[in-house]
């Protein structure tokens, strides 16, 4: 029986890319080694974790929750041996959905898969090309327009998403010049770029 340290589990709906609006179980994994200094989950690396609870026991609040997939998420959820935890999700018929920075293995085996990769890179910690190959869709997060180029190099190696998602750094959401040119990037790029956003703070939903 595999166990994971636990930050927090929760009933919700997804906030952010091309699931935004659709209802997940949550699962953050405690232990993160990016540790952004602008994270809005520190309390997925700064401290301790909440609980202790065997991969079995996840899988069965998830499939009670009645949730349309669930989504592991961290701190970096990839940190720790997943495969279990897909394996009894799998077994339940639940799909698993998984937030990452990219900077350790995504490890998969078969019958033991994510239905989705979100992949949200950091350019002072950068993700592994594998990582970045295997994604679904990224999510960046923008603190300052100068970051762009260095992202636009960056996104050449996930030949596999669908969508690039261009989100503030939340403490400069009301920044109307950064806005502005997020959404002139799209303007002139198109293709897989979007404009994004938080919605669940918006809504005041976990």
């Amino acid at each position: 029986m595999k166990n994971y340290p636990i930050a927090e589990t929760f009933f919700s709906v997804q906030g952010e890319g091309c699931h935004c609006g659709r209802r997940a179980y949550f699962i953050r994994l405690f232990g993160c080694s990016v540790k952004c200094k602008w994270c809005d989950s520190k309390s997925a690396w700064n401290g301790s974790p909440t609980e202790i609870k065997s991969a079995e026991e996840l899988a069965d609040e998830a499939k009670k929750s009645g949730a349309e997939f669930v989504v592991i998420t961290g701190g970096e959820p990839c940190m720790h041996n997943l495969l279990p935890l897909l394996a009894c999700l799998a077994e339940r018929g639940i799909l698993a959905h998984l937030e990452t920075s990219g900077v350790c293995k995504i490890d998969e085996a078969e019958g033991s898969k994510f239905s989705w990769v979100a992949l949200s890179p950091k350019l002072f910690h950068k993700p592994l090309k594998e990582s970045l190959e295997r994604a679904d869709e990224l999510k960046l997060i923008v603190s300052d327009l100068s970051e762009m180029d260095e992202y636009a190099e960056l996104v050449k190696d996930a030949s596999n998403a669908k969508w690039i998602w261009l989100h503030p750094e939340w403490s400069k959401a009301t920044d109307a010049k950064l806005l502005d040119g997020l959404c002139e990037f799209v303007k002139q790029n198109g293709g897989k770029y979007r404009i994004g956003w938080q919605m669940h703070k918006c809504y005041f939903v976990r």
